[in-house]
């Protein structure tokens, strides 16, 4: 029964439920019965259709998804050019007063904690801003 495919269970089922040479058991009688009713269950018309605007909703779903990805890809980009523009900012008060570098990274390290936790709520916002629109959907 196992190597059998689609075709030949069909026309075992069509000829009579007899293997070709060999003797049917009763688990294969039993499997056969099975491949009988799905054969049958197949054939049916299904009862109901799908919606007419269910096109619509596969369209918007995926749209939807395409915008989150496209709108997280943007958030990361500017929050990645973001510290950017802090390094480079940093490189050029360095250049032009290595005083004033000192003091923006000493100012820096002194709020690091509300620079990393502004960083954590924005991200924070971002992931469930898009679960939210996500569960909405």
């Amino acid at each position: 029964m196992k190597k059998l495919n689609d075709e030949e269970i069909q026309s075992l089922l069509e000829g009579g439920l007899n293997l070709p040479g060999e003797p049917t058991s009763a688990e294969e009688k039993k499997e056969l019965e099975q491949y009988r009713f799905l054969f049958e269950k197949l054939k049916e018309e299904p009862k109901e259709g799908l919606p007419f605007n269910f096109a619509a909703k596969v369209k918007n779903r995926l749209q939807a998804q395409l915008n989150r990805k496209r709108d997280i890809r943007f958030y990361l980009i500017t929050f990645v050019a973001l510290i950017l523009g802090f390094a480079a900012f940093y490189q050029v008060l360095v250049v032009v007063n290595e005083n004033a570098g000192v003091q923006f990274m000493a100012v820096l390290y002194k709020f690091k904690w509300v620079i990393f936790l502004g960083a954590a709520i924005f991200m924070s916002i971002l992931y469930l801003d898009q679960k939210l629109v996500k569960e909405s959907a």
